[in-house]
């Protein structure tokens, strides 16, 4: 499909690069697609948990290299990477060119700001130097990971029946060619059912007042979670009002904990699997 630089070009100014497209009077095919996205938020800048970009892209590499259908999401500045990166493998790709500034999350950034400088956030709070506290664009992009796996259902360019999230940076550098042929078969069988890696028992963390002031483990990996069309739609809902609620509370966090306020709020729509951070390929092969 590419073979010249204005033909990638057309499509990075239309916004999106439709390799395939969906055939909506088709029955979805039982299959999983997996949903990444990547973009700079300046982490090399940070004091804490300070990364160069060209590291995330090194970590991005490996999971571009999985022989699985994806789509893909990030702006422009990114888009060519992709495209390079994912060359032999168009038939599995679909890339979204989508600028930060249009992330559904990305609305909330005032809200974000103004809590994460209030005395009721700060106050005995251990976490000051993650950038959970401290990153408003950190807390717009991993709280928009829900976003992208719904905006996937809804394009469903493959006409696919599951789909997965996997962090652009997932296994963080690891080589994953022994994974390039990955498939959740154990996953494909579980319908209106959302499945998170479970690193710690839910249990842990009923009792904790302020987990998000809290220095420890968090009880999901938002790594790697999805599920079919239906549950994913479902969480959705569940997701944006439970974002909302927290930040009425002056409750701001990464996705893991928001994930883990939805579980609390509705546990019958996961079937969460224990295991470790990177543990993905091995659990639902």
């Amino acid at each position: 499909l590419f073979h010249t630089d204005d033909f990638e070009l057309q499509y990075l100014q239309k916004g999106h690069c439709p390799f395939l497209q969906n055939d909506q009077s088709r029955t979805p095919t039982q299959e999983a697609v997996f949903v990444t996205a990547l973009y700079d938020i300046g982490r090399e800048h940070w004091t804490h948990f300070r990364r160069s970009f060209d590291e995330y892209l090194s970590y991005f590499s490996n999971v571009l290299g999985l022989n699985v259908k994806m789509i893909i999401y990030s702006d422009e500045s990114v888009q060519k990477f992709v495209l390079n990166e994912r060359k032999n493998l168009h038939q599995k790709t679909q890339i979204y060119a989508l600028p930060f500034t249009d992330l559904e999350f990305y609305r909330y950034r005032q809200h974000i700001g103004n809590v994460l400088v209030s005395p009721e956030f700060r106050d005995s709070n251990e976490m000051l130097n993650h950038p959970e506290a401290f990153s408003v664009k950190y807390l717009i992009l991993m709280n928009n990971k829900v976003s992208f796996l719904s905006d996937a259902v809804r394009k469903n360019p493959f006409n696919s029946t599951h789909f997965f999230w996997i962090d652009a940076g997932y296994g963080h550098g690891d080589n994953l060619t022994q994974w390039k042929n990955f498939l959740p078969r154990v996953l494909l069988n579980k319908h209106n059912k959302i499945t998170y890696i479970e690193l710690n028992d839910p249990v842990l963390y009923k009792d904790i007042n302020e987990p998000h002031k809290v220095q420890m483990s968090p009880a999901f990996c938002g790594g790697f979670f999805g599920g079919d069309a239906a549950a994913i739609l479902k969480y959705e809902k569940l997701y944006k009002k439970t974002f909302r609620k927290l930040l009425t509370e002056n409750i701001v966090d990464d996705d893991q904990n928001v994930a883990f306020q939805c579980y609390v709020e509705n546990p019958n729509l996961f079937a969460n699997i224990r295991g470790h951070w990177f543990d993905a390929f091995k659990l639902f092969s």
